[in-house]
């Protein structure tokens, strides 16, 4: 079984690493809210490599969002308000007003951190502020490689110490089954023993 990897290195000198997972979600507690930030590859001054980072959307971004759920709770509640059957037999509509309510405290929260922040990365390993990240409109993943004719994408970052910028490239490595695995012990430890 085959498992498609990330090999991320510079184009200038021989710079390189191999990552199972570029991209991603953590999810970050502020204030007892559950807040989505997007996990992406950037390069961090302090730990002096290509590390994951968390990256924040554009606020502007957020605030648009968040109007257009305003907007959409708005109805929901007017629906809710003027239609007694409604309130009291619609269960769908009340979970996706509940849902709504908490994407809108979600979204408020990540504007507050965003805001905090001034939209800077923060590395994962050493929890610095000084990180250059891959741009938000390149997603490097696994799904990438299984989808794109391209073998490699520049990723618009740039390797401080030489200029060189940083270009990711499939990496395939090659997985025993578990099972054949065991058996290929099992049957080692057998042979010892004999």
């Amino acid at each position: 079984m085959n498992k498609t990897l990330t090999k991320v290195s510079c184009n200038c000198c021989d710079y390189n690493i191999t990552t199972s997972q570029l991209n991603g979600w953590l999810v970050f507690l502020y204030n007892g809210v559950e807040v989505p930030l997007r996990k992406t590859l950037g390069w961090c001054q302090h730990c002096h490599g290509l590390v994951s980072a968390e990256q924040l959307r554009d606020s502007e971004l957020i605030i648009q969002e968040m109007s257009e759920l305003a907007k959409q709770l708005s109805a929901i509640e007017k629906t809710l308000k003027t239609n007694y059957w409604q309130r009291l037999l619609n269960r769908k509509l009340r979970r996706v007003r509940r849902r709504s309510v908490e994407t809108l405290l979600s979204l408020a929260a990540e504007l507050d951190i965003a805001r905090q922040r001034n939209n800077q990365a923060k590395c994962i390993s050493c929890g610095g502020f000084n990180v250059q990240v891959i741009e938000a409109n390149i997603h490097i993943g696994e799904q990438f490689w299984q989808q794109s004719k391209h073998k490699s994408l520049a990723t618009g970052l740039v390797h401080p110490v030489c200029g060189g910028e940083f270009i990711a490239s499939e990496q395939i490595q090659s997985q025993a089954p578990l099972s054949q695995a065991a058996n290929y012990q099992y049957i080692s430890t057998t042979n010892r023993s004999a």
